[in-house]
C-alpha cells in the first residue's frame, strides 16, 4: 500500500470488516436521503408537475342559446363588452337541479369533465347555476370557476375535485364586482383572473387559491384571458393591440409575442406543458377570413397555423394534445374538439345542441 491513497470505504488493513460496512451503510442511507429531498423539491416546483392529467373541464348550457352563430368579430366586440354576454347569459333555460353552494344563484349551466381523447365524461355540476368560466387544475384535482352568485355578481369559487362524484366548493372572492376567466397556476396554488375595477377596463388581478387578498398586476392597458405558464409567467392578450403577451407577475418583464403590426386579432394564449410552446386564437383584423388556432414557440416564433376550418378559436394544451372549440360540422353549436401538436388527428369530442364552452367573456 505504500504510495497509494487507500480508496474511501474500502476494507484494508487499517479497518475492520464491520466499520467498513457501517460506512458503507451510511454512504448509502445519506445518497438515498439526498435524492428523495431532491426529488420532493423538483416535483413541488411550477416547473415540474407531479403529475399532468388529461382530463379538462367545460361548461355545457341545459338548452340552446349559443354563440355558435356569432363571427370572429362579433365575439370579438362580445370580450370587449362583457356586459351584454352576461345578460345573454340569463335568456338560457333550465330547472336548475342543484346549485354547488347556496351563494351561486340558481342557473341551468352543467360542468363537464372529459379525457382528452373523449373518453369519461361526467357530469359533476348538473344544472347548478350561471358558469362563465371554468377551468380544471394541471393535475387534475382541483378547478377554478367564475360564477353568478346569489346577488348577481360573478365571482371566484375553487373546485376541490379529489372526489370527483362530490367536489367541495369553496367562494374565494365576494367583492361586489364581476370576476372572471380565472386560471390555476400549475403548482395549484395562486389563481390570476380579471376584474373590471372602477371602469379603468380589464386588469389581471392574482391571489391565493385559498382566498384572501387580492393584487392587482400593475399595467397601462386591457388584460384578456390570462394563463399560467409552468415557470409561472402571465401569457395573456393585450386588449389594447390585440396581441399576445408574456409578463412577470408583478407586471414586469412585459414582451409583446405576436401581432406587431396589427394585422390580426389574437386571443386565448395558453402555455404547453413544458412551457416551451403556445397556443392561440388568430383571425384578420379586418375580418377577412374566419378565426383559427395557431401554435408557435413561447417566444412567439415559428408560427404556425394548425386549422382551416375558419370556425375554431380558445385552444388549451390538455397533457398531450391541444382541445379546442369548433362550429366546422354545423351540428347546431360550438363543440369541443381535440388535435394533436402539429395538428393531425383533428377529432369532435361532444355532438349535441348547444354551445359548450371554456370561458364565456
Amino acid at each position: 500500500m505504500t504510495g497509494q491513497q487507500v480508496p474511501r470505504f474500502v476494507v484494508d488493513e487499517f479497518s475492520s470488516p464491520l466499520e467498513g460496512t457501517l460506512k458503507k451503510s451510511l454512504f448509502i442511507l445519506l445518497f438515498l436521503v439526498v435524492a428523495f429531498a431532491v426529488t420532493l423539491m423538483n416535483c413541488g416546483s411550477d416547473t415540474h408537475p407531479a403529475a399532468i392529467s388529461s382530463q379538462f373541464a367545460f361548461i355545457q348550457p341545459s338548452t340552446t342559446g349559443s354563440v355558435a352563430g356569432m363571427s370572429a368579430a362579433e365575439r370579438h366586440f362580445r370580450m370587449e363588452h362583457p356586459g351584454a354576454w352576461l345578460a345573454m347569459r340569463k335568456q338560457h333555460s333550465g330547472n336548475g337541479l342543484k346549485p354547488w353552494t347556496n351563494t351561486i344563484q340558481n342557473g341551468g349551466d352543467n360542468i363537464v369533465l372529459m379525457n382528452n381523447d373523449g373518453s369519461g365524461q361526467a357530469v359533476v355540476a348538473n344544472q347548478a347555476g350561471w358558469f362563465d368560466a371554468v377551468q380544471e387544475g394541471y393535475d387534475g384535482k382541483r378547478g377554478i370557476v367564475s360564477a353568478q352568485d346569489s346577488s348577481g355578481n360573478y365571482q371566484l369559487f375553487y373546485v376541490d375535485l379529489k372526489n370527483q362524484k362530490n367536489p367541495v366548493v369553496t367562494q374565494i372572492t365576494t367583492v361586489v364586482e364581476d370576476r372572471w376567466s380565472p386560471q390555476i397556476s400549475w403548482d395549484g396554488k395562486q389563481v390570476v383572473f380579471v376584474a373590471n375595477l372602477n371602469g379603468e377596463g380589464g386588469r389581471a388581478y392574482l391571489m391565493s387559491a385559498s382566498g384572501g387578498t387580492e393584487t392587482e398586476i400593475p399595467t397601462t392597458f386591457w388584460v384578456s384571458t390570462p394563463s399560467f405558464t409552468p415557470n409561472g409567467k402571465i401569457l395573456f392578450e393585450q386588449e389594447d393591440n390585440d396581441s399576445i403577451a408574456i409578463m412577470n407577475t408583478d407586471g414586469s418583464g412585459f414582451t409583446q409575442l405576436t401581432n406587431p403590426d396589427h394585422t390580426y386579432f389574437d386571443e386565448y394564449p395558453g402555455a404547453s406543458p413544458d412551457g416551451k410552446t403556445m397556443v392561440f386564437a388568430r383571425y384578420p383584423a379586418n375580418d377577412s377570413g374566419g378565426e383559427d388556432i395557431w401554435i408557435a414557440n413561447i417566444d412567439g416564433t415559428n408560427q404556425k397555423q394548425l386549422t382551416t376550418d375558419g370556425t375554431s378559436w380558445d385552444p388549451m394544451f390538455v397533457n398531450n394534445k391541444i382541445v379546442f372549440l369548433s362550429a366546422r360540422d354545423n351540428v347546431g353549436g360550438l363543440e369541443v374538439y381535440s388535435m394533436n401538436v402539429d395538428g393531425s388527428n383533428q377529432m369532435r369530442l361532444t355532438n349535441d345542441t348547444v354551445s359548450e364552452y371554456f370561458d364565456g367573456w
